[in-house]
């Protein structure tokens, strides 16, 4: 799923109006979310129960990222500043407070690297490949 959100923001991102701030609105939510979700499938992988997920209330902030992913400086830095602002919240029910978003290309490149890390912890040769183990 967050590879399917992922490559929406992409498509919303290129088809929204720059002029028009709110159009650009789906298109940063479906790239938030994407970034949770391949947090989460990390999280899972690393043996959370979706409980514990589900009560994580869309903090994208985790030591753990920081240190397993090998997130830059500036996504982790990133990723708590989302979360202290609750982007996530704002994105989805109040789009017009646009001056408390995150810029589109910070945005861009925090998704991109988590995507890659998450993807390549994933595929580690520590923990195999998830779909593997899913469908033995």
């Amino acid at each position: 799923m967050a590879d399917a959100y992922s490559r929406a923001s992409n498509v919303l991102f290129s088809e929204s109006q720059k002029e028009a701030p709110l159009t650009i609105a789906p298109a940063r939510m479906c790239a938030i979310h994407a970034i949770e979700l391949y947090l989460n499938a990390f999280l899972r992988h690393e043996g959370f129960a979706p409980e514990e997920i589900r009560k994580r209330m869309h903090s994208l902030a985790e030591p753990t990222f920081v240190a397993k992913l090998k997130l830059k400086k500036k996504t982790a830095l990133h990723l708590e500043a989302m979360t202290e602002r609750r982007e996530y919240l704002i994105s989805r029910y109040a789009p017009e407070r646009i001056t408390e978003h995150t810029e589109l290309t910070r945005l861009a490149a925090t998704l991109g690297e988590v995507k890659a890390k998450v993807g390549k912890h994933l595929r580690s040769p520590f923990g195999g490949d998830i779909q593997a183990r899913a469908h033995p």
